[in-house]
């Protein structure tokens, strides 16, 4: 984990303006001075943008001109891809006992899935403290050269918003904010992993492993439920009737937490198969 590199809750305080700068570079302004003309941002937001894509690896840099990386996925909705790709590239770096310094973006939120916190505050302190011991218990202890980085107020703040940005929480009101990954984004992943293996179907487990590799840290409960935030957006998705969780074969059950029974989710359920 690298001392020297930027960390990105210190560098990113307003996360809309990587797309800015990344459609911006996308269309052919390739120098600071081009992008400043055509995107209209200040300098520090323009700063914000290109330390933020390149902490993301969004972009490159051969001097004086900046490139774009190919995004992982396309679906034909920018944003969502556009999002999907940061939480790609944080995910592929957030690995247990090698950790990329901004892995904090996904071991923080993992903490309100395992904690079931649904509703927080981005100045509760309790919180964040908390976001801290988990990092730590899983080895997470990310440095700059002035020592230790821990979370605080002006950080968990611009946690939030990226994490709102990235479409893992929403602004309730004010500081409150809600835990609950965007639907689009959940039943894009669900298409993504079922695909890849030449099916519309796929194992909870398998799922939530292919979550882990590819976009979110997510663990299932002790008594193998999905967490109640995920498991509420599945929930939803069934009811709209995009997916079904379904039993399929021997797999072992694995439960959605907290959610109601309802027609199209199983006793049972191992799997889930695409519908729509």
């Amino acid at each position: 984990m690298s001392g020297t590199e930027a960390y990105i809750l210190n560098a990113v305080q307003t996360p809309t303006v990587l797309r800015t700068v990344y459609d911006s570079i996308d269309r052919g302004h390739t120098t600071k001075t081009e992008l400043k003309t055509d995107t209209a941002l200040s300098d520090d937001s323009l700063g914000q943008g290109l330390t933020g894509l390149q902490l993301v690896g969004f972009i490159g840099r051969r001097e004086p001109d900046y490139y774009t990386v190919d995004l992982p996925w396309r679906s034909g909705r920018p944003h969502l891809d556009f999002r999907m790709g940061i939480l790609h590239n944080l995910a592929t770096e957030a690995t247990p006992g090698d950790w990329g310094k901004q892995s904090v973006v996904l071991l923080n939120y993992q903490y309100l899935l395992d904690e079931n916190v649904q509703v927080f505050d981005n100045d509760d302190k309790v919180i964040y403290d908390a976001m801290d011991e988990l990092a730590e218990r899983r080895g997470y202890r990310p440095y700059s050269q002035q020592g230790l980085i821990t979370m605080n107020d002006v950080k968990f703040v611009n946690w939030s918003r990226l994490a709102e940005f990235l479409g893992l929480v929403y602004k309730a009101k004010g500081r409150t904010h809600t835990t609950y990954p965007d639907e689009e984004l959940i039943y894009r992943s669900i298409e993504l992993a079922a695909n890849e293996r030449g099916r519309t179907r796929i194992g909870l487990q398998e799922y939530v492993d292919w979550l882990n590799e590819n976009l979110l840290l997510v663990s299932l409960t002790s008594n193998r439920n999905v967490p109640a935030p995920l498991s509420r957006v599945l929930f939803n998705l069934v009811r709209e009737g995009h997916i079904r969780v379904v039993e399929s074969g021997d797999a072992s059950a694995v439960g959605l937490n907290r959610v109601p029974t309802r027609k199209g989710i199983d006793t049972n359920a191992n799997s889930i198969e695409v519908v729509t």
